[in-house]
């Protein structure tokens, strides 16, 4: 997501992170939200999750959540126990008794108090889903190897379900679209300014501008072992750096296997924002993407952003949808706008 972060994939394996807290070249501290003294409101530092019927168990450290892989009666599914965003997220799944495996779904949302279950789901079967009960929020166009998802979500509090600024985000879109004509041209950067594919050395820099742009984010970036995972699991970032020094970065996450990647973690420094390093980013990231043979690149915005639904607008992304208070950033929950681009087009 441009502002959130899709998680670490790892079977059965805990997202956690410790407590971070530096200090930036001038001497002044940079930390994340787990730098201070006092505890926070998220309850993070010892975790029970409940994955079945009777079987428990619990993570010490700071929890962000959990993979988890089931195989059922006539369906299997690979979910996310997503506690910093209090949601169970659906990776993967595979069904013949679609009426089982929705509501074991419905059963672990429950049983682990979230209150969002959030699912990708194709052509031939978004309608059991909603015959079901799930809401329609997006269409992640192109998704599986250019056929469309359909991003659908059961909630079970009002307080979820409910977005008070629904219509000011219509409006932001509408002003976007109605509005002036996208600039395809690239702002020049400076003579000081370049673009690079960031390595393991840049870990310490990629690190330095996520604490110093997110106050919170809902997975652990300001974490150097947990940006590392990430990097050998095909995610790929980028960084714009000034005479060295990280000013903007983001990254994309790919999926092999459905032929996509997710363009997020877009952070600018607040001194070089409005100079199009981010436009320059991102258009690296989709050559790298290209190369490899990735046929679509999505977002997740902040929806009320105007920065950068706009950066992905004038790139020639189509907006395809809103996912309510989907995850938290900035110490609340958000709404966020789907944005998608066709990179290529499958070999026939």
């Amino acid at each position: 997501m441009s502002a959130s972060k899709t998680e670490l994939e790892s079977d059965k394996a805990a997202l956690t992170t410790p407590s971070v807290v530096a200090d930036d070249e001038n001497g002044s501290a940079i930390s994340d939200e787990w730098g201070g003294l006092e505890p926070t409101d998220k309850q993070m530092g010892m975790v029970q999750f409940t994955l079945d019927k009777g079987v428990r168990t619990t993570v010490v450290g700071t929890v962000y959540g959990l993979d988890f892989e089931i195989e059922g009666d006539g369906y299997s599914l690979r979910v996310f126990f997503d506690y910093y965003n209090r949601r169970l997220k659906v990776l993967d799944y595979e069904a013949e008794d679609y009426s089982g495996m929705i509501k074991r779904m419905a059963h672990l949302a429950e049983a682990n108090s979230f209150d969002k279950v959030f699912i990708k789901a194709r052509l031939k079967d978004f309608q059991i889903f909603l015959s079901h009960g799930y809401m329609m929020e997006g269409v992640l166009r192109y998704y599986f190897h250019g056929e469309d998802a359909y991003v659908l979500s059961r909630f079970s509090s009002l307080e979820r379900a409910s977005s008070d600024a629904l219509v000011k985000e219509a409006e932001l879109i509408e002003n976007l679209i109605y509005g002036e004509r996208p600039k395809r041209e690239l702002p020049p950067l400076d003579s000081d300014v370049v673009i690079t594919r960031a390595k393991l050395e840049h870990i310490p820099a990629l690190v330095q501008i996520y604490r110093s742009v997110f106050e919170t984010y809902p997975s652990p970036l300001t974490n150097p072992d947990y940006i590392k995972a990430t990097m050998d699991r095909k995610s790929i970032y980028c960084l714009a750096l000034k005479n060295g020094a990280a000013a903007a970065a983001a990254s994309a996450d790919i999926s092999g296997k459905h032929g996509n990647a997710e363009m997020t973690d877009c952070a600018t420094d607040p001194a070089m924002q409005g100079k199009g390093l981010m436009k320059h980013i991102l258009l690296n990231l989709e050559d790298d993407l290209r190369q490899q043979g990735v046929q679509t690149a999505y977002t997740l915005a902040r929806a009320m952003s105007v920065g950068m639904n706009s950066v992905f607008y004038r790139l020639g992304y189509e907006f395809s949808g809103r996912l309510i208070n989907n995850c938290d950033i900035f110490g609340q929950f958000e709404d966020m706008n789907i944005w998608v681009k066709r990179l290529a087009f499958p070999a026939r």
